[in-house]
């Protein structure tokens, strides 16, 4: 440090330094009060360059978790106006349950049952209403065609649920309407003799690839037949006896294909009595949920029809329960994550006031002694007057 030499009046090295220490207390002062204004630390990236860095990387973080909780809160919402739709038509089905438990009774006269049957109808159509007006920003939930995981259709859903790309959750839901909730038996695999109201894919049991032709015939104009020839329909060998199945069902009167599947309606009421070498099994489709209530038999169908019906309902309402309580862990996880993040940052950007109160202390008491310097030094100079005399 240079030290003035009081005999040199042009240039006072002490008040120049006495003003330059004042001039850093200022400036200090002036920070550390800038900091105490705006609660943070960091107010330029001068203060502390990789503290800046990071802060700002915690706050862009905790930011992005700050709209996914809230993308959270609206998916929870749109799975909550599905879930209130399926309930509506649990309460829809349980209704029809109990008309076609009562048009199910023999108590009941063809006038009573055409008044249930009308019943009936109308709450089928509004099953279509409510599902089709479940609804969240323009997305019908119950009207999607996308293709999902089981191979349906429906809405295949993607929510974002965290500040990183790939913190997403997809929600599955499927198509649904009255033209689902009814159920239809296909027989794919196994044996499916006895096997009565389905349509029956039949596979051959044969390892080759010879071409078969298959054929429905009358066999006394009650039952029918189905026949098949490896030689293009000059000699026909039984497959088995159709019980109450028209000619050509299905089928048509010849059709011809490689070794493999083929289809086979088996009129409602009837059953396969034969099957010889070809295998088949009973699987569940959807189906249009069609009520006909005018006989007994038909009512009681009806019965088992609503009941596939409430299944399928429950499945979808248990579904979306599922995803719901899904996306709540993601939420107290997220809310927790958040929490941790921004006390993270605050330790890096948050002003600490005592300290900062501390050292402003400090500084106005520098800042004081400073002015008295500065003006000590300023006088310093007059005492060369006493040299001229």
């Amino acid at each position: 440090m240079s030290i003035g030499d009081l005999s040199r009046i042009n240039t006072n090295v002490q008040s120049m330094q006495a003003l330059g220490q004042l001039n850093k207390t200022n400036s200090e002062l002036g920070v550390r009060q800038l900091r105490l204004a705006t609660g943070s630390r960091l107010n330029r990236a001068e203060d502390d360059s990789a503290g800046y860095t990071i802060a700002n990387k915690l706050q862009a973080k905790t930011r992005g978790q700050a709209q996914a909780l809230a993308n959270i809160g609206d998916a929870k919402g749109m799975l909550t106006v599905g879930e209130g739709a399926l309930n509506s038509t649990m309460d829809i089905l349980q209704t029809m349950k109990e008309k076609a438990v009562q048009a199910a009774n023999d108590t009941m006269g063809s006038d009573e049952r055409t008044a249930i049957q009308g019943q009936l109808d109308a709450l089928t159509s509004e099953i279509n209403d409510v599902l089709g007006g479940a609804e969240f920003n323009g997305t019908n939930l119950f009207g999607g065609t996308e293709t999902l995981s089981d191979g349906g259709t429906g809405q295949d859903l993607s929510f974002q649920v965290g500040a990183s790309s790939s913190d997403t959750f997809g929600v599955e839901i499927g198509a649904m309407s009255t033209s689902t909730l009814g159920s239809s038996q296909t027989v794919t695999e196994g044996s499916f003799v006895g096997i009565t109201d389905a349509e029956v894919d039949v596979t051959y049991n044969g390892s080759d690839d010879t071409v078969y032709d298959f054929q429905i015939i009358d066999d006394d104009g009650t039952n029918s037949k189905l026949q098949y020839s490896t030689d293009g329909g000059t000699s026909w060998n039984d497959a088995g006896q159709i019980t109450g199945a028209a000619t050509g069902a299905a089928l048509g009167a010849d059709e011809t294909i490689t070794a493999g599947d083929f289809d086979v309606t088996i009129k409602s009421g009837y059953t396969v009595t034969n099957a010889e070498s070809f295998d088949a099994t009973v699987a569940t489709a959807d189906a249009a949920l069609s009520l006909d209530v005018s006989t007994t038999t038909g009512a009681q169908t009806a019965i088992d029809q609503i009941d596939g019906a409430i299944d399928k309902v429950n499945s979808a309402v248990s579904s979306l329960g599922d995803s719901q309580a899904r996306l709540s862990i993601k939420q107290d996880n997220l809310d927790t994550s958040m929490t941790n993040y921004e006390a993270a940052r605050s330790r890096i950007s948050d002003t600490d006031f005592a300290k900062e109160q501390m050292e402003i202390t400090k500084l106005q008491i520098l800042q004081q002694t400073g002015i008295g310097s500065l003006a000590q030094a300023n006088a310093g100079p007059q005492s060369v007057l006493s040299l001229i005399g």
